[in-house]
């Protein structure tokens, strides 16, 4: 029969297709701008950004360990920028003034980053690729 109508949201994603793309990465700027400002005026208490942020993190690295143990394979990985991190959360471990869930956050992100360095090191050591981690050791 007839055609749908499409939604506002196709209709907005249809023009912004077929603009420039000086005037996408403008809107882009300007959108990320906006998005910025409605940020700072609506959110006072900034510490539920930090600990949704440390948990997703924490939550990111088990998803990591839970591959690395069921594919049994490390391709793809760089084991130095594991240890940066490691060496990263380390150090605002030791430096850290609150208490609670901070330093909670921290130490499980700590272990699993730790143990994703082991699995690469010496679990799966056959499938880790030296030559392809290219992450410049000079920034350790």
């Amino acid at each position: 029969m007839g055609r749908k109508r499409s939604s506002p949201i196709n209709v907005l994603s249809e023009w912004v297709k077929r603009q420039s793309m000086r005037m996408k990465i403008c809107l882009g700027a300007m959108v990320a701008l906006l998005a910025l400002v409605a940020l700072k005026l609506t959110i006072h208490d900034l510490n539920h950004f930090y600990i949704g942020s440390e948990f997703i993190h924490a939550l990111g690295i088990i998803v990591l360990i839970y591959k690395l143990t069921t594919k049994k394979t490390c391709s793809g990985l760089s084991l130095k920028t594991q240890e940066l991190t490691a060496l990263f959360v380390a150090a605002r471990l030791v430096t850290i003034m609150a208490g609670g869930i901070y330093i909670i956050l921290d130490v499980i992100t700590l272990m699993a980053t730790l143990w994703v360095i082991y699995m690469i090191r010496f679990k799966l050591k056959s499938t880790y690729i030296k030559e392809l981690d290219n992450f410049p050791l000079y920034y350790l």
